[in-house]
């Protein structure tokens, strides 16, 4: 998987935006599991006025502010955003209901996009091969 986001903050640059990894050489667990979710202060009170994430704090997400991260330790990864992306796509493809052999690249993918790129693979059956172990 291949997954770069573009967000303009003066802690994040085109190194800590991308994030390739092979998730089938084991790495999963070291590499992607620990990512945890962000957002920008900006959006803090949208969230909570719309009752959304209400379990969201410091400990188990990153806050961005216009200036910085506000995480005390930091970031777990220096790519972590780019890694809980790259995370998010894998739970939206494991609804597929099957493993997948292939390559994923993704350029400011999210949700939406990654459900939209499953529902056009299930479309046509031309799309996929199922093969049986």
């Amino acid at each position: 998987m291949d997954f770069t986001i573009a967000f303009e903050h003066p802690s994040l640059d085109e190194t800590n935006q991308r994030v390739v990894v092979n998730v089938n050489e084991g790495r999963f667990a070291e590499e992607v599991a620990r990512a945890r979710t962000f957002c920008f202060t900006k959006d803090v009170e949208f969230m909570r006025a719309n009752r959304l994430a209400l379990g969201g704090n410091l400990n188990n997400a990153i806050v961005l502010d216009p200036y910085k991260i506000l995480n005390q330790g930091g970031l777990r990864f220096a790519d972590e955003l780019a890694r809980h992306k790259l995370l998010d796509a894998l739970g939206d493809l494991y609804l597929l209901g099957m493993p997948i052999i292939g390559q994923y690249t993704a350029l400011k993918s999210g949700h939406a996009l990654n459900n939209q790129l499953a529902r056009a693979v299930l479309a046509q059956s031309e799309n996929y091969d199922i093969i049986q172990c």
